[in-house]
Parts: structure tokens; C-alpha cells; sequence
């Protein structure tokens, strides 16, 4: 089933800065946020890596304690 709806322009604003890709359709802007809201186990593909980024750093010993990071700051 197909509905036709009308989007103030406000909102179509927002719907295409939300574009991932130059060529994304509003149509896949809205499906793409109505997943990431059905889907509570959602991670997008840069947070992901970073994810396994961090993983393999905190492997190779390459990480920051608490404590190291307090003083850093300045706590």
C-alpha cells in the first residue's frame, strides 16, 4: 500500500541534512531513522569501527586508566 503525503518544508530540511549519501531519497532517510528507532541493538558502520578500533588498541595494551586520564584533565 502507497500513501502520498505532504512534508513542510522545515521538515524536509531536516530529512536532507540528514542524507548520508548525495543520492539518498527522503523516502530512504525516513526508513533509515524508523531502523536505527525499531532497532535497539543498532550501530552504524563508523561507530562499529571505532568499536573494533578500540578493541584491538585496548589488545595491543594501548589504552588510558582512570586514573591517567583524571590527571590528564586535571583532576
Amino acid at each position: 500500500m502507497s500513501e502520498s503525503i505532504e512534508i513542510p518544508s522545515p521538515l524536509m530540511e531536516k530529512i536532507i541534512n540528514l542524507k548520508i549519501r548525495p543520492e539518498e531519497s527522503p523516502i530512504d532517510v525516513i526508513s533509515r531513522a524508523l531502523e536505527v528507532l525499531e532497532d535497539d541493538d543498532y550501530i552504524d558502520e563508523e561507530t562499529a569501527a571505532e568499536i573494533e578500533k578500540g578493541i584491538e588498541e585496548f589488545d595491543r595494551g594501548i589504552f588510558t586508566t582512570e586514573e591517567n586520564m583524571a590527571k590528564k584533565i586535571g583532576l
